[in-house]
């Protein structure tokens, strides 16, 4: 037997593939057929031939009896012949006697064109003794009619004559011997035969179920789902969404058309999304023709100052507000110039130190790429300028330069807060946890914290209290569920707790909401003061 895993690299392909799959059944069935016709060819001709040779028995049997009756007939007639005694009675019966031989001859000579070659030899033998025989009885009635019954009477009774009818009779009864023996053997040909004919029938109820696999496959395998692959693209070239391509998941040829069908889709959806942007771009820029004035003054009127530069770094626009940043001249603005001649302009009035053809080569490549970009100018006035560029349909450069002097020192202010705010609470004396309301881990650990619960922060940030402490630790360390619930009734309250690395302390716990802008309060702060040492018995002084 084949291992499984060969079976399977066997079946892999069949599979895989409608056209091995259509193959494979179509050679069964042709295979089928072939052996189909083969047997039916033998069965014919088997048939044919078993007949013919029934015939060749049946008649020879028949040939058989009349010779042996007409022998028969001539042995009665040769008795009337010497057994008579008046004259006109033995003209008689020699002239039947006469009859019978011709008769015999005629049966002979019939029987002899049927004759197969395997019978030749032996029929050959009898066709000579009834010669023989013919002769023998014609000479009796010739002797009869021409000396008289008692010639004749010596004539027959000789022992040669005895001795040739005793061969014709042994001879004739080999014969039909055969003859039965053919048709028993011819009888059991037959059922051969039609065992034949049984397995042509399996046969053909076996090529008409092949027949019947190969049209169920056939509309299984690629009629039915050629329907829905057309119906999928009919409704995709009518416009509807399709959610699911059908028979997607298919490893066969029906599965790569159904591949090549999404991809198509993709594409349409694709042109049809860049026809949309095409239209909209189209109908941007006409607006933008249409109401270049009201642009224009819409621009002007800008708190961040704009700047339009074409690929080639001229300018093509630029509003009220970018010529303040710059304090840029009206010799410049009011007739057409480049970006090098605002950047000549900037580093005479202080407001640029770098590289004016490296400057200008970093923004051409920018425009080439078409990627929106951010960056931030330090002027040697001490101010801040934030840059926002992006690239414009037709390969032109759109940035705005906004001043943010202000938001950076609030920025820069806001850190030292945060710088503060770390300082303070990593020296605090008191345990400080921070939890996201969320999702109940922790966010903030100071210091104190770590030394109070004995463990690294690191081991403390983003668990939940369930998974470091104790239950009812956990309980009394993350304190009420809501929000609103915090530092309700008495106030704060010694609490027992088990830490991980110190053991039982005693702490008072207080916890506070911390609230957003909005008043949304998104962590819950947790302040623990240590007071186990406090409240411990004062040691005495050894005397």
């Amino acid at each position: 037997m084949m291992p499984r895993s060969y079976v399977d690299r066997l079946a892999r392909p069949l599979r895989s593939s409608v056209r091995l799959r259509f193959y494979a059944v179509s050679a069964l069935l042709l295979s089928l057929i072939v052996a189909l016709t083969a047997l039916s060819v033998y069965a014919l001709q088997r048939q044919a031939a078993h007949r013919d040779r029934l015939d060749t028995a049946a008649q020879g049997a028949i040939n058989a009896q009349k010779a042996n009756g007409l022998i028969f007939a001539a042995v009665m007639e040769s008795r009337g012949v010497f057994l008579s005694t008046e004259p006109a009675a033995v003209q008689r019966a020699s002239a039947a006697l006469l009859q019978r031989n011709r008769e015999l001859a005629q049966v002979v000579d019939g029987w002899q064109r049927g004759i197969g070659a395997e019978d030749q030899k032996l029929f050959g033998s009898v066709r000579a003794r009834i010669v023989e025989f013919i002769r023998t009885s014609n000479e009796l009635a010739r002797l009869a009619a021409t000396v008289g019954p008692d010639a004749a009477r010596e004539w027959s009774d000789s022992e040669a004559s005895r001795a040739a009818q005793t061969a014709l009779h042994e001879d004739l009864g080999s014969l039909a011997s055969m003859y039965a023996e053919r048709s028993g053997l011819l009888t059991r040909t037959g059922e051969d035969i039609r065992l034949v004919q049984l397995l042509i029938m399996a046969l053909g109820g076996l090529a008409i179920s092949v027949a019947g696999l190969t049209l169920f496959l056939l509309k299984t395998l690629l009629v039915t789902p050629l329907l829905h692959i057309a119906a999928a693209t009919d409704a995709m070239m009518a416009g509807k969404p399709l959610h699911t391509m059908p028979h997607i998941t298919r490893t066969d040829e029906i599965g790569k058309l159904a591949t090549s069908v999404q991809q198509l889709q993709k594409v349409v959806e694709q042109n049809e999304k860049l026809r949309k942007k095409e239209r909209a771009a189209l109908r941007e820029q006409a607006a933008f023709k249409d109401n270049e004035a009201h642009f224009v003054a819409a621009i002007n009127n800008m708190a961040q100052g704009l700047v339009i530069l074409d690929p080639q770094t001229n300018v093509v626009l630029m509003n009220d507000a970018y010529k303040r940043i710059y304090k840029l001249p009206d010799s410049i603005t009011d007739k057409p110039c480049s970006l090098s001649d605002i950047l000549f302009h900037r580093a005479e009035a202080g407001l640029f130190s770098g590289d004016a053809p490296g400057h200008i080569k970093a923004i051409q490549a920018r425009i080439a790429a078409g990627k929106p970009t951010t960056s931030f100018l330090h002027l040697q006035d001490g101010r801040w300028i934030r840059v926002v560029g992006r690239s414009m349909p037709g390969g032109d450069w759109v940035a705005t330069h906004e001043d943010f002097t202000r938001l950076h020192q609030v920025e820069q202010m806001l850190e030292r807060i945060e710088r503060l705010f770390g300082t303070v609470a990593e020296n605090i004396g008191e345990a400080i946890l921070a939890r996201d309301m969320s999702n109940d881990r922790y966010v903030f650990v100071n210091r104190a914290a770590e030394i109070l619960f004995g463990m690294p922060r690191s081991e403390i940030m983003g668990k939940t209290a369930r998974e470091i402490f104790d239950r009812d630790t956990a309980a009394r360390i993350d304190g009420p569920a809501k929000p609103g619930a915090a530092n309700e009734g008495s106030g704060e309250a010694l609490q027992s707790i088990v830490t991980p690395g110190n053991g039982t302390r005693i702490a008072g716990i207080r916890h506070v909401p911390a609230s957003d802008w909005e008043g949304a309060t998104h962590c819950m702060v947790t302040l623990i003061d240590d007071r186990t040492e406090r409240l411990a018995p004062p040691r005495r002084l050894a005397s």
